[in-house]
């Protein structure tokens, strides 16, 4: 579902059509400004629908890997699921079990990712994507650091060597460093729909200023009584 923000550009986008073809309805509309001429405003739109689709499309695909990495944490086979799995695992082999220093050391991590909020698609109050700084994101990186910090521990432990694969030292640290990747992944994919957002809002905010420059033109050709003025202010 478009963000609110999404919503707001592509309404902005049809009402400046309209506008053309009201413009082009108009008799003798001649503003004596060749970039408010309502073929050249049509050109001009052109590249603001191509913005558009490259911030739609460069949002998908953050979107994409956000929802890559979140699987990634909270699947089956995720970071928290081993994570837990690797502190019984220590529990099981210890003479000690549960009260082992060990098991204690992991259970505090384990508990503090199940207290981490996660979210696929962090986004801002206005509905687009949230950034790399925001609450969301960082808690991405607090569990990850709750990874790296249980595999300081398991390195320790003596006979320490799992069945299941995915506990293992070496695979659970490739798997860390996978996550990492993700990490990087995502916040390429966030600069490059901020950069989209940018080149976008630049061709708005032209666009707002030629539309405030026809309706002065039509005010002055025709006259504010008039009704090519109050039809062209509605745009």
């Amino acid at each position: 579902m478009p963000s609110t923000s999404e919503k707001s550009f592509g309404q902005r986008y049809t009402k400046a059509l309209e506008l053309v073809e009201y413009l082009n309805t108009v008799t003798g509309y001649s503003p004596g400004i060749t970039e408010i001429e309502a073929n050249e405003i049509k050109t001009f739109l052109t590249s603001v629908d191509a913005a558009n689709s490259v911030a739609a499309s460069k949002l998908s695909d953050l979107q994409t890997t956000r929802e890559q990495r979140y699987n990634m944490f909270k699947n089956a086979d995720g970071l928290f699921t081993i994570s837990a799995q690797i502190r019984d695992y220590i529990g099981s082999i210890h003479t000690q079990h549960k009260k082992a220093l060990d098991y204690k050391k992991v259970q505090k991590y384990v508990r503090n990712m199940r207290g981490i909020r996660l979210s696929k698609k962090p986004v801002n109050p206005d509905g687009s994507a949230g950034k790399t700084s925001s609450t969301s994101e960082q808690s991405y990186g607090s569990m990850l650091r709750g990874g790296k910090d249980i595999l300081e521990v398991i390195k320790t432990v003596p006979g320490y060597s799992p069945s299941n694969a995915s506990l293992a030292v070496a695979n659970f640290t490739t798997f860390l460093a996978s996550i990492d990747t993700k990490n990087s992944a995502v916040a390429e994919k966030l600069e490059k729909y901020d950069n989209s957002v940018e080149a976008r809002g630049a061709l708005y905010k032209e666009l707002g200023e030629r539309i405030t420059k026809v309706k002065l033109a039509v005010a002055a050709q025709y006259g504010k009584s008039s009704n090519e003025y109050k039809d062209v202010v509605k745009y």
